[in-house]
């Protein structure tokens, strides 16, 4: 009965590893199976972290060690975010970074902070006993088992990833920087993955790769990444990633309210939805239905209550309608102006035929 156990879930899993499967399998009997997790954060984005390792826990049985990398957190704001997420099977573990081992030079703005760069460490700071982890962004929600996709086989390759931006990324949708990195691997068969969720082999990985590495490729394009540390882990990992849908991994909130998804299609089928650019609890852009799935796991964590009044404050205070507004007032202007001035030339043409 266990083998033909352990055959059923060697299908359903693409486990053709054998040794793999069977390590896999006896953990499965020992009620021994860790899901070890990484997110990088600083004080700013404290909440939406526990959030998002709320919606992990809400949907996956495994217990889940969980490291945090920041170079700002206080023991009392580790002890906040341990006691907000008691009642899961979860530890939480503080990994501080030295925030000068990043180079100045490395591209930052107010999309990419120092934050976005600490994933390059994470072969040089794990714990020799962690063979696989999994990377989370923050503005993520799992809304789904991803025990499945963490014990996948990785056949080989460093990482599995999914599609960048909802889709396979062609030539024309690269910067000038870009095109010069990838042309070559576009070429034969690269496919350009989104780093916010990736599932790494450090077993592997560790052998020839560590934080040198990743900074040797940013100093060989010259710092100049148009989507830093994604274009590096693309640029070192290309050939060796492996994929998974993204429709069901990795699904962009915007686009797919884009091409007409709703609430309850996410829900029911997605597993990892993801708040690229956007954010639920910013209100810069109008809103769609599918940020409910984000409030959803918010209200089960102690931050609810003041992420509402965060974003009503925000509502308050913001402007981006107004200057909408204004905006078509003075373009509506400009068009009654052009009218004028053609009907103006109109009338004298009229009157040079007569």
């Amino acid at each position: 009965m266990i083998s033909g156990l352990l055959r059923c879930w060697r299908l359903r899993l693409g486990l053709n590893n054998t040794l793999h499967y069977k390590t896999y399998y006896i953990k499965i009997l020992m009620g021994d199976l860790i899901m070890n997790i990484a997110t990088a954060l600083n004080r700013k984005y404290l909440e939406y972290t526990v959030v998002m390792l709320c919606s992990l826990c809400e949907n996956n049985n495994e217990h889940i060690d969980a490291y945090l990398l920041h170079s700002e957190l206080t023991p009392q704001d580790i002890d906040l975010i341990k006691n907000s997420l008691s009642k899961y099977d979860i530890t939480i573990i503080s990994v501080k970074i030295n925030k000068s081992d990043f180079d100045d030079r490395l591209p930052r703005n107010t999309q990419w902070s120092i934050e976005t760069y600490y994933r390059l460490m994470l072969m040089d700071i794990l714990p020799e006993s962690v063979d696989r982890l999994m990377y989370l962004d923050v503005d993520l929600i799992i809304n789904g088992s991803i025990e499945e996709l963490y014990h996948v086989d990785f056949a080989g390759d460093d990482v599995i990833a999914a599609d960048d931006s909802n889709g396979k990324r062609t030539l024309d949708t690269f910067g000038s920087k870009q095109i010069e990195m990838f042309r070559d691997m576009l070429a034969q068969g690269f496919r350009y993955f989104n780093a916010g969720v990736m599932l790494f082999n450090v077993a592997q990985i560790r052998k020839t790769h560590n934080f040198n590495t990743y900074m040797a490729a940013v100093k060989e394009w010259n710092y100049e990444m148009e989507a830093p540390d994604q274009d590096i882990l693309n640029y070192v990992h290309g050939y060796k990633a492996g994929y998974v849908d993204y429709k069901e991994f990795n699904l962009f909130a915007r686009i797919a309210h884009n091409q007409k998804y709703s609430y309850n299609d996410v829900k029911n089928s997605v597993k990892i939805i993801h708040f690229a650019g956007d954010k639920p609890w910013n209100n810069t852009n109008c809103h769609y239905d599918i940020e409910q799935l984000w409030w959803d796991y918010a209200k089960k964590t102690p931050f609810y209550h003041s992420l509402l009044e965060q974003l009503q404050q925000n509502l308050m205070s913001d402007n981006t309608l107004e200057a909408i507004f204004d905006n078509l007032i003075k373009e509506n202007g400009e068009l009654k102006d052009k009218v004028s001035s053609l009907l103006s030339i109109n009338e004298k043409l009229i009157t040079m035929v007569k």
